[in-house]
Order: C-alpha cells, then structure tokens, then sequence
C-alpha cells in the first residue's frame, strides 16, 4: 500500500507524519483526539499541551479498554450480530441435513 504524507496540527504543534491509512481516516482521528484535548482544556482546566495530550491519552486507553472488554464479555453490538449470523447458519446448516 502507498505510504501517505499527513499533516497534524495539535495543541499548538504541527508536524507530517507518513502512513498508508487513508487520509480520510487519518483526518477522523485527529479530529476525535482534537474532541478530547478540547474537553480536556475546558473540563479541566489544563493550559499544558503536553499534560493535556497525556491525560487525553488515558482517557482514551480507558474507552479503547472498556470497549473490548465489552466485546469479550459479549456486550458489544458487533459480538451480537455475529452470534446472530452464526445462529442462523447453523439452523440452516441443520435445515439442510434433515
């Protein structure tokens, strides 16, 4: 896949970091961590782009981790509808053998 030069602008610091993401996709989540950073600011209070930057960081770890414990503990939405698929093939699959 082709490596793409993307521009970040962040917290007062911009550099180009290379990736083959799509940029489209790059730009979605630059866009959410700048959600973060802002609500960060103003929730807390914190001036300090570095401070801020690590505190949004733990902060999304804890979404990231809550969200696949939720899909090992089969909470998750997508867990659901592959469990739902599955069942149905397997009715079919015993439809057929009969």
């Amino acid at each position: 896949m082709d490596k793409n030069l993307f521009q970040v602008n962040i917290l007062g610091t911009s550099f180009s970091i290379q990736t083959d993401e799509d940029p489209g996709r790059m730009e979605e989540i630059v866009d959410y961590l700048k959600k973060k950073t802002a609500a960060v600011e103003s929730g807390l209070s914190i001036k300090d782009p570095l401070k801020n930057l690590i505190i949004s960081s733990i902060i999304l770890i804890d979404e990231l981790q809550k969200e696949k414990q939720m899909l090992i503990d089969g909470r998750g939405s997508d867990f659901d509808e592959v469990e739902r698929l599955t069942l149905q093939i397997m009715e079919r699959i015993d439809k057929s053998l009969e």
